[in-house]
């Protein structure tokens, strides 16, 4: 069973942590499937970032957050997003939600696509 949890970084006290999807049974530390954001509670504000499009995707397949990534996810606002991905919504259009674009109801997969990849590529810039 796939696990999204904390898995932590930094000097010594002095904590950071990476979102990561592992297997249950692996270390905190140990081996990863994949890693989808960071966790930075020593910023006032706490700061974090977790790509909604693979969080979206691990959680859909079977993958239980922990206790603090659940919290984080919840404050992103991705578990109401997975419910309604749950009920049939489009993948393509929550994250589009999550990154702040607009998109059409008439707009085709290839538009909604692209209007992602230039958020993404924005908020890449931007740090």
């Amino acid at each position: 069973m796939l696990r999204i949890r904390l898995s932590r970084t930094g000097a010594k006290k002095q904590p950071s942590y990476r979102i990561v999807v592992t297997d249950v049974e692996a270390k905190r530390d140990g081996r990863i499937v994949e890693r989808i954001g960071y966790y930075n509670p020593r910023t006032e504000p706490t700061e974090y970032r977790i790509e909604e499009d693979r969080a979206l995707y691990w959680l859909s397949v079977g993958a239980q957050p922990s206790d603090p990534v659940k919290r984080l996810l919840d404050k992103q606002g991705t578990m109401e997003r997975l419910s309604r991905l749950r009920k049939g919504e489009d993948a393509d259009v929550l994250v589009a939600e999550y990154m702040g674009v607009e998109i059409e109801q008439e707009a085709g997969v290839a538009a909604v696509e692209t209007a992602v990849a230039e958020a993404v590529l924005t908020l890449d810039e931007e740090e």
